[in-house]
């Protein structure tokens, strides 16, 4: 997913039009684009500082918050792929169009439900139409990358 971003950013100057803005885009996947503010204050840097204050009591610095927004996303991914990779590997729905149906899901339940609906990233109806395929691709692109791995582990 991040060079996915990468990628769009290299094409379009950044992943899609209506995009947050902001200059620390990378190391989050799809949650930069998305953020209410500024994309240096993504869910994924949102969730890493709540956990900070909850284990320290003290509010992090924007290096440590860029660092723990990193963080929370690939704890994220790892344990979203973590559940992809213990599903069975023959016949399993959530294995369907090369792992991208299970990139779909994590999209709209994560990206699309629960990170807006907990005030942490703007929600779909207030996303321009190109942020929302954006993100959507990516998770995709994520899916994919799921499948693509599990099938050479198991090889």
């Amino acid at each position: 997913m991040n060079m996915f971003g990468r990628a769009m950013n290299a094409v379009n100057g950044r992943e899609a039009e209506g995009a947050a803005p902001g200059a620390d885009r990378h190391g989050r996947g799809a949650q930069p684009p998305q953020a209410v503010g500024r994309a240096e204050d993504d869910a994924a840097v949102r969730t890493g500082s709540m956990a900070y204050r909850g284990l320290t009591g003290e509010e992090p610095d924007r290096d440590t918050r860029r660092r723990l927004g990193v963080a929370a996303h690939y704890a994220f991914g790892a344990a979203t792929g973590a559940l992809y990779g213990l599903a069975p590997t023959r016949h399993s729905a959530v294995r369907a169009g090369y792992g991208t149906l299970y990139g779909t899901l994590i999209w709209a339940i994560a990206d699309e439900g629960l990170l807006p609906a907990m005030g942490l990233s703007r929600g779909p109806r207030s996303l321009p139409a190109a942020v929302v395929l954006y993100s959507l691709a990516a998770h995709l692109v994520y899916g994919a990358t799921l499948e693509c791995v599990t099938e050479s582990i198991a090889a």
